[in-house]
């Protein structure tokens, strides 16, 4: 059985997880602005867009499905995913040293 971490070790996983979840929200937010502005100006985005770079509109439409599912994807593997991982590890390590003090 390891042994459990000190109590300032355990404060800083919950700070770092703080952090992922706060990073997490601020991205998840950011693309359902991006989203949301896509719904309601895409064709404004559209023709602003053809002023720098001749794409077609579904070629448009493409690269703003995939890089909205990229950015997804992203947040969700490097934010997300780390987050749940710290909170169980902590939820752990606070049960080991409960067990521990009992």
């Amino acid at each position: 059985m390891s042994q459990p971490l000190s109590q300032e070790a355990i404060q800083i996983f919950e700070a770092i997880a703080a952090i992922l979840l706060r990073c997490f929200l601020i991205t998840f937010f950011a693309l359902l602005f991006v989203w949301i502005l896509i719904i309601f100006q895409g064709d404004y985005l559209y023709h602003l867009q053809t002023l720098f770079v001749d794409i077609s509109r579904p070629d448009f439409d493409l690269f703003l499905l995939y890089s909205l599912t990229f950015m997804k994807v992203l947040n969700i593997v490097f934010f997300l995913f780390p987050f749940i991982a710290l909170k169980l590890f902590v939820v752990g390590q606070k049960r080991l040293t409960a067990k521990k003090v009992s």
